[in-house]
């Protein structure tokens, strides 16, 4: 029987709306009780909000939450996971990538998708700070391309993961963006929160952007072409693109088991991309029918199936 949540674009819209935090407005010990951190990392500076789990539950498991493009450690999907995974007794460890979140300050270059090294610098840090018996990493769009191209660099860097969980993750960012700008709903929407992260940024760095060309652009595509050719090293966008693609060989070195879960009928990541994950080792693909991006909302209240998935599986190595 079909209803409106089957729905994909209302999905992909409840996974980030604010109203889903309702359930938290009494209580929010995941906030209340967070303590920030600036993590110092090979390349830049991060932002990490790290709340220990009740010691009467303590289980020494600890899940790094890695949010998408241009959400943050307080978008709502962020939240409702380490809301659960808290009251299961795990700490969590919520990861703003560069000029994400209120961290535009930290760092005077700008964030782009190829900067890995510093984030799984920052995840080595939360490991041998916090020193969690169990680590996991749990990373939604392109969050979860984040955590799968950590796994691939965990033996490299000394970091030890249990598990990891990619929902929705970018596999090949041009396609990705394609998709995106296809759709007028998806292009306004992105654009508008990148362009104002870029407004933040060139109010604390004004010397950073020479003019205020970047902001005549109305694609994401040739947004991307003009900050990637002056504040990258790459020659061109598909270069910059294929940095950052989840490639046969990038699959075929992870680490950890990686649950990677999409829907059918994602509108941002085309599902065809997944393909090359079939029958690689250490990858468990679970495909949904439905659920949109990042969405996988199951009744009217606006819990995430993802939530329930995630915290059964952590259960298992207790």
């Amino acid at each position: 029987m079909k209803t409106w949540l089957n729905n994909a674009h209302v999905q992909s819209a409840l996974a980030s709306a604010n109203l889903r935090l309702w359930r938290l407005k009494k209580h929010n010990p995941v906030l209340e009780k967070a303590s920030d951190e600036i993590l110092d990392t090979s390349q830049g500076r991060l932002l990490c909000r790290y709340t220990q789990a009740d010691g009467t539950k303590r289980t020494g498991q600890l899940v790094v939450l890695l949010h998408g493009w241009e959400g943050s450690s307080e978008s709502t999907y962020i939240q409702l996971l380490a809301d659960t995974l808290y009251r299961q007794g795990v700490s969590v460890a919520r990861l703003n990538f560069r000029d994400h979140g209120k961290t535009h300050h930290l760092n005077q270059g700008i964030f782009h998708s190829c900067r890995l090294d510093e984030v799984v610098d920052a995840v080595r840090l939360i490991q041998d700070r916090y020193k969690p018996k169990q680590l996991f990493l749990a990373g939604f769009s392109l969050g979860g391309n984040f955590a799968v191209r950590i796994n691939s660099k965990a033996d490299e860097k000394g970091i030890s993961l249990r598990q990891v969980f990619a929902i929705s993750p970018v596999v090949d960012p041009y396609e990705a963006m394609l998709a995106i700008e296809a759709n007028g709903f998806y292009r306004r929407y992105f654009l508008r929160k990148w362009k104002r992260s870029l407004k933040r940024k060139e109010a604390i760095y004004p010397e950073l952007f020479g003019n205020r060309s970047w902001r005549k652009h109305n694609s994401l595509d040739s947004l991307t072409r003009e900050l990637v050719l002056q504040h990258t090293s790459f020659d061109s966008t598909r270069e910059y693109y294929r940095g950052y693609e989840l490639t046969e060989e990038l699959l075929s070195c992870l680490q950890a088991e990686t649950h990677v879960i999409i829907a059918e009928d994602d509108p941002i990541i085309p599902v065809k991309d997944f393909k090359r994950m079939k029958k690689k080792q250490n990858i468990r693909l679970l495909v949904l029918p439905t659920g949109g991006h990042c969405g996988f909302i199951v009744n009217w209240k606006g819990h995430s199936w993802i939530e329930s998935y995630i915290s059964k599986q952590l259960e298992k190595h207790r």
